[in-house]
């Protein structure tokens, strides 16, 4: 298949190839963002209800 220069479209290949570069783009974002750690506090502290609370 030729490139063909169409005025009234675009190549459905073009379509094709800017929704693999979205994809890779996205993909690569996602690992990023799972493999990411942020610094965890090093005490962790729990919150207990006052004794005088009545439910």
């Amino acid at each position: 298949m030729r490139w063909k220069i169409s005025r009234h479209g675009h190549d459905p290949r073009q379509m094709d190839l800017l929704a693999i570069i979205a994809l890779l783009v996205l993909i690569v974002s996602a690992y990023f963002y799972f493999i990411h750690n942020p610094d965890r506090p090093d005490s962790t502290a729990f919150i207990v209800p006052s004794q005088s609370v009545h439910w």
